[in-house]
């Protein structure tokens, strides 16, 4: 049974980079002369593709739970959606829940030949790392920005991949972002690290679950946000 969860997780991955790069080479002068609104559609038509094939395939389902808190606070304006990280899932499945959102990723996706245009036409907000204090400054104006325009605001706050069942580690600034926004933080809870676990290759049957929890207002101090956030998210990855 193990080895024919590989072979099939194996399929899986075959048929993503052949179909993705099929799609990439046929789409590419599209995506550059085209307004946002048609990578937009591209980019969801391909997740849901690429969901049905990860279902029909390695046999890996997903649910949501709680979409009515995620649609009952974006009637009120873009939010900021502060997600649990384990996995590649969760970068791919928003574009099928938000209409209206851009994410926050490192540079180097944005040098990726051909990928990285079209991550630009998405006007993704794209930070440096390495850049310290500076990053953070570009960060909080693309993000001005993005909030002006009605658009949502993606960022995976512990900055990074952690494994399944770890606890949350959250980075500083998501704190100044929730400061200077001034936007209701949304967070969000998921279990994919125990299907699709962080740098392995190998995808596990099974179903993932999604949950939006609890909307944190805007303007708590630093000393409430960051406790309220970490502890809504460990609580319900717990349960997960």
């Amino acid at each position: 049974m193990e080895l024919l969860a590989r072979i099939r997780s194996w399929c899986f991955d075959l048929f993503f980079y052949i179909f993705t790069l099929l799609l990439f080479i046929i789409l590419w002068v599209p995506v550059i002369v085209l307004p946002r609104w048609f990578c937009a559609l591209w980019y969801k038509s391909w997740t849901h593709i690429i969901m049905y094939a990860l279902k029909i395939i390695v046999g890996l389902d997903y649910q949501v739970l709680g979409k009515d808190k995620l649609d009952a606070v974006l009637k009120n304006g873009p939010v900021i959606l502060a997600c649990k990280h384990q996995s590649a899932w969760e970068t791919l499945i928003f574009s099928t829940l938000v209409d209206k959102f851009v994410i926050v990723l490192k540079k180097q996706l944005v040098q990726i030949p051909g990928y990285g245009s079209y991550l630009i036409k998405l006007n993704s907000i794209v930070i440096d790392r390495s850049n310290g204090i500076k990053s953070l400054k570009s960060l909080l104006n693309q993000g001005h920005e993005a909030i002006s325009n009605g658009m949502s605001i993606l960022i995976f706050p512990e900055g990074r991949r952690g494994n399944y069942g770890d606890p949350t580690n959250l980075q500083s600034g998501i704190s100044v972002i929730y400061k200077e926004l001034n936007v209701t933080v949304l967070p969000i809870a998921v279990n994919s690290g125990k299907f699709w676990a962080r740098r392995s290759k190998f995808k596990r049957s099974g179903c993932i679950t999604l949950e939006f929890l609890e909307p944190i207002p805007a303007g708590l101090p630093k000393n409430e946000f960051l406790p309220l956030l970490q502890e809504r998210l460990d609580t319900a990855c717990s349960r997960l």
